[in-house]
């Protein structure tokens, strides 16, 4: 973890960076000789924990500490002061400041809170990456719930082949790859799948991944490169293309000015992508 040392009396800020951080989980330290220039490698670096000075030119630890509330920065901070002021205290807590040590700190006393903040700090990653998993399921599971709701006159084992192609469709599944797991030639799956909905294989791969990117478009949190590779297209261009055959606009508009059609479900999707090819001559 990146650790960040804030004060403007060299004495004190060269003692503090000598004690033994790695012993604590601290793999960089940084240093800064007043609150501007802490701010200025706190723009441009994922600083995990500050320790500052309260008393600084320019910029002192309690604007430091409200920097970092306000742009909603997971960084934690300790702030060291010489003063024994209550005022202090209370604004500090205000600012959700990790903790509040009194000058001349303990150099064991002051391990002991990074050491703490370290564990907090990797808690808080754990609980979001578990999070972000979670949700990643959510998200995959209304997919796949949506897309067997459009085929409800199925067969069981072509629901099941449905299931696969949905959980699966952000990865380079293939129609041999699908027809050599259920022990199928691939012309016969191909066949099978048309028979049973109505579409191609390709169709409905390719329709899974437009509503999957088109609802992440929607949620607005992803980067346009992102979307494209984590609903299974792996070329940018080659997915702009495709999306704005069928949604009749970028991406990027889509997103950004609401333009564009909308389906509300799966069927519809593939609906405009048949027409689309035989707009185009048919394959």
């Amino acid at each position: 973890m990146k650790l960040l040392i804030a004060d403007d009396e060299a004495v004190i800020r060269h003692g503090l960076m000598s004690l033994d951080w790695n012993e604590v989980g601290i793999t960089e330290i940084y240093s800064a000789v007043n609150g501007i220039e802490a701010k200025e490698l706190l723009a441009n670096e994922d600083i995990d924990i500050v320790i500052s000075d309260i008393r600084m030119p320019g910029l002192d630890g309690l604007e430091l500490s409200r920097y970092l509330y306000e742009t909603t920065k997971d960084t934690v901070i300790i702030l060291l002061t010489g003063f024994n002021d209550f005022e202090y205290a209370k604004e500090a807590i205000r600012n959700q400041v990790y903790e509040y040590l009194l000058k001349p700190v303990h150099p064991e006393e002051l391990l002991t809170a990074v050491r703490r903040a370290v564990e907090t700090i990797k808690q808080k990653k754990y609980k979001n990456q578990m999070l972000r998993q979670y949700q990643d399921q959510i998200a995959a599971y209304d997919i796949t719930e949506k897309i067997l709701h459009s085929f409800l006159d199925v067969g069981i084992q072509m629901t099941d082949i449905l299931t696969v192609i949905a959980k699966r469709s952000n990865t380079d599944l293939t129609l041999s790859d699908l027809a050599e797991e259920y022990h199928f030639s691939p012309i016969y799956l191909s066949r099978f799948i048309k028979k049973e909905t109505g579409y191609s294989f390709i169709d409905i791969l390719t329709g899974i991944r437009l509503m999957h990117a088109a609802s992440m478009l929607e949620e607005g949190k992803e980067r346009i490169q992102s979307i494209c590779e984590k609903t299974g297209f792996r070329d940018q261009r080659y997915f702009s293309q495709v999306f704005k055959r069928i949604f009749e606009c970028t991406p990027r508009d889509y997103r950004k000015n609401g333009s564009g059609k909308r389906y509300e479900t799966i069927v519809d999707i593939l609906d405009a992508i048949t027409v689309k090819h035989h707009t185009k001559g048919g394959d």
